[in-house]
């Protein structure tokens, strides 16, 4: 039992809680800063960006990396 909840672990997707600070990345490169996360759904994290021109987008949880 315990290997297979080792197992889906590993390809499980990152979670983060609403009010979260976050940073976007891609391919090692910063896109957006200081994001706040709203929710997190199936589709992905809804964040949003006060610095990057406003408003919000949904992003995938791979590309978020919590600051702090």
């Amino acid at each position: 039992m315990n290997f297979l909840t080792l197992f889906k672990s590993l390809f499980a997707q990152p979670t983060f809680n609403a009010g979260e600070r976050v940073n976007q990345l891609q391919r090692g490169s910063m896109l957006r800063t200081d994001g706040f996360v709203v929710g997190q759904t199936t589709r992905g994290v809804l964040v949003e960006w006060p610095r990057a021109g406003g408003g919000a987008t949904v992003v995938n949880p791979a590309e978020l990396a919590v600051i702090g």
